[in-house]
């Protein structure tokens, strides 16, 4: 489990998929951070959680404030030999938009990958127009590394999707710079 100020990240349980499937229902969130969506049973994500504790290919949490679940982020696509990993998050609850509890999950998931995990480089993948969570991951210290244009179908348009990363390197420089204010 790995604590913030106010945010928990703990692994995703099977009593937590009713609660990650009933924010998922939220179709505009979802669109805005995965580009699509559509109707899926809660026994279909169920099955897909087996698939994951079974092959172990992703290190998945629960975004959790106060004991609410709000969203969920995962290191996934983890390539131990090059010492990266792809970075996927989400708060589904607009309830807690916009009140940095995005920004502390990733800050606790980057910490521990590069601190404890030892990876060398996280990246994300984000649409063009999710100028509120490009922000973010600005505010944690990734960078634009790459645009692939007209990637994403959105609100009966193609956008640009964005490639982010952060290196552990950057990550410490950071952290030193932190300390010495």
């Amino acid at each position: 489990m790995l604590r913030g100020e106010r945010v928990v990240l703990r692994a995703v349980e099977r009593e937590d998929l009713k609660r990650l499937h009933e924010l998922y229902q939220n179709i505009d969130l979802v669109l805005l951070g995965d580009g699509e969506w559509s109707p899926e049973p809660l026994a279909a994500r169920e099955k897909r959680y087996d698939n994951s504790v079974a092959d172990g290919d992703k290190a998945w949490f629960v975004i959790e404030v106060a004991g609410t679940v709000i969203g969920d982020l995962q290191l996934q696509q983890r390539r131990r030999l090059s010492s990266v990993s792809g970075l996927g998050v989400a708060i589904y609850d607009p309830a807690y938009l916009g009140q940095g509890y995005g920004r502390e999950a990733i800050a606790l998931i980057v910490d521990w990958a590069f601190r404890i995990q030892n990876f060398r480089r996280i990246w994300l993948q984000t649409s063009a127009t999710n100028e509120r969570a490009i922000r973010c991951y600005r505010a944690v210290g990734f960078a634009e590394e790459g645009r692939l244009r007209e990637h994403e179908f959105l609100d009966g348009q193609y956008i640009d999707s964005i490639i982010m990363g952060l290196l552990r390197s950057e990550w410490l420089a950071r952290r030193e710079a932190e300390a010495n204010r």
